[in-house]
C-alpha cells in the first residue's frame, strides 16, 4: 500500500510508497517532503519509495558529445536514462532497490558535513544491525558513484548516499530559530540483478565515450547478505526499515 501519513502531535511527514514508480514521480516526492518541511507544515520525515528501472544522472553528462547516442542505446536495452538537477555519478534504479529520503531542520553550522551525512548513515547502520549486519561508512573504489559515506559491510558497498541544504526563509518554519532543512538521500541495493546494472552503467560511459570504472564485486545487496530474493523480501525489508524510521526520526522534531 502506497501511503502519506503526517503524525499531527509531532508533525513528521511519513511517505511509503511500495509500488515502484517512474524515477521522475520519486524525485517528486523528494521534493514534496522537502516542501513541507520549508513550509513548516513538519517539523520532519521521510520517505520509503522505489523505483522502476533506470540510469539516473548528473545534468554534466549531457555535456558529452555522444550523450544522446548513449541514451538511446541505454533505452533500447530497458534502460531510460534520467536526467537530475545535482551533480555526482550514474545510479542506476531498479525495483529492487530500496530509496530513503530524509528530511530534517536545523541552524546553520550546527552540523559538519560528516554530522550532516551520519544523520541517514547512521539509520542504515541501525537497521542493519538490527537485522545482524554490521556496516559502516567508507570509500570503496570501483563503486558507482562513489564516496566516503558509503555505506559498506566487509568491502562491498550496499548503499550510496548524498544531501542538498536548503534555506529557510518562510518564518513559520523558523520559529525554532532553524534556518536550514537537509535534504538527504540514499539508494539501498536490496535485490536484483547487480551484475546486469553495472554492465549496462559501463556501457553508457563507454558509449559517452569515457572510461568505465564500476566494478561487479565492490557491491553486495541485502539478498545477498540474508540469502534471501524476491518481491515478498523486498516488501518485508521496505516495512522493517519504515518501523525503524518511525522510531529514529523521532529525535529530529
Amino acid at each position: 500500500m502506497n501511503s502519506l501519513t503526517i503524525s499531527g502531535r509531532s508533525q513528521i511527514a511519513k511517505i511509503r510508497m511500495r509500488t515502484p514508480v517512474d524515477i521522475t514521480h520519486g524525485l517528486e516526492l523528494e521534493q514534496q517532503l522537502l516542501d513541507r518541511v520549508l513550509s513548516g507544515q513538519v517539523q520532519c520525515g521521510y520517505a520509503l519509495w522505489r523505483s522502476q528501472q533506470a540510469l539516473v544522472v548528473p545534468k554534466s553528462a549531457t555535456n558529452r558529445s555522444n550523450f544522446q547516442a548513449a541514451s538511446d542505446y541505454c533505452a533500447a536495452q530497458g534502460w531510460p536514462v534520467v536526467i537530475r538537477s545535482t551533480g555526482g555519478e550514474l545510479t542506476p534504479q531498479s525495483e529492487g532497490f530500496i530509496n530513503l529520503t530524509m528530511a530534517i531542520k536545523c541552524k546553520k553550522g550546527q552540523m559538519s558535513i560528516r554530522d550532516s551525512y551520519l544523520v541517514i548513515c547512521n539509520a542504515i547502520l541501525g537497521w542493519l544491525s538490527d537485522n545482524g549486519i554490521q556496516g559502516r561508512c567508507s570509500s570503496i573504489e570501483g563503486a558507482f558513484c562513489d564516496g566516503d559515506f558509503n555505506v559498506v559491510v566487509g568491502e562491498q558497498k550496499i548503499a550510496g548516499t548524498a544531501q542538498r541544504w536548503k534555506k529557510i526563509t518562510n518564518p513559520l518554519a523558523s520559529t525554532d530559530g532553524s534556518d536550514t532543512a537537509l535534504l538527504m538521500h540514499a539508494v539501498i541495493l536490496c535485490d536484483g540483478d547487480l551484475a546486469a546494472m553495472w554492465n549496462i552503467s559501463n556501457q553508457f560511459y563507454e558509449k559517452c565515450q569515457l572510461t568505465p570504472f564500476i566494478v561487479e564485486g565492490k557491491h553486495i545487496s541485502l539478498a545477498q547478505l540474508m540469502n534471501k530474493s524476491g518481491e515478498s523480501f523486498v516488501l518485508k525489508s521496505l516495512d522493517g526499515l519504515d518501523a525503524y524510521l518511525n522510531n529514529y526520526i523521532e529525535k529530529y522534531i
